[in-house]
């Protein structure tokens, strides 16, 4: 999973197949089973739905192959992912990546957003988004025969609930890659305060909030200080 950041999406496509797949399997279980795990799963999904609306700046440690901290910071329609000089910056208008003291800025079409190859550029591959994260959590919510344990957890002092989703399995047999188990925490603002997984390969992404505020740094929204910024066009 930490590979590529891609591959994580990926594995939200596989759990969304496996919705699908297990449907003709013991309906009426399948049914109640699914039920009892969106109601389960109900509360996260509304409360990652509040995210976008939200200015914050969030610090993020990821554990993967080495560990790296990565700033989330937005005020809407703004967003910033930071990793020192590494930056993603996202307004209406452009969307700005910067390498070191090189950066480049393209008008913003994309209504989705940056997509995965820019986002892994700044934040890593493992680095999972609360947009992403907010998907799983909705695929999960309807995938039979899964099970879900909740508890709640203070992470950077803030009060979270957490979901503990086990048991993801794809009923035809098949050996691609699924992410299997995960764990997400969100805070009651709406915040993405811990995400972890694993595949059924024993691929592993973990992130978890260090640092949180609820007010913003104008100057992340810019490229670094000397900086070399060019205009490319949009490919």
């Amino acid at each position: 999973m930490t590979s590529s950041r891609g591959r994580v999406a990926g594995l939200l496509l596989s759990l969304t197949a496996v919705v699908a797949l297990g449907a003709g399997c013991g309906v009426i279980s399948t049914v109640q089973n699914a039920v009892d795990t969106a109601g389960a799963l109900s509360e996260f999904a509304d409360r990652l739905g509040k995210a976008a609306e939200l200015t914050y700046t969030a610090e993020y440690t990821i554990v993967g192959a080495e560990q790296a901290t990565i700033t989330l910071a937005q005020q809407p329609p703004r967003s910033v992912l930071s990793n020192g000089d590494g930056r993603l910056i996202t307004t209406p208008e452009s969307m700005i990546i910067c390498d070191g003291g090189e950066c480049q800025r393209t008008p913003n079409n994309a209504s989705a957003g940056p997509d995965a190859t820019m986002v892994a550029g700044v934040a890593g591959p493992a680095f999972i988004t609360p947009e992403l994260a907010l998907g799983m959590v909705a695929a999960a919510a309807i995938v039979p025969n899964t099970d879900v344990d909740t508890s709640e957890k203070t992470i950077a002092g803030q009060d979270s609930l957490c979901a503990d989703v086990t048991g993801i399995k794809d009923p035809q047999g098949g050996t691609d890659e699924l992410l299997q188990d995960f764990s997400v925490c969100v805070t009651e603002s709406g915040v993405l305060a811990s995400f972890s997984g694993i595949s059924n390969t024993g691929e592993r992404a973990s992130i978890e909030l260090v640092k949180f505020s609820d007010s913003v740094d104008e100057r992340l929204f810019a490229p670094p200080s000397g900086a070399n910024l060019t205009d490319v066009a949009p490919r």
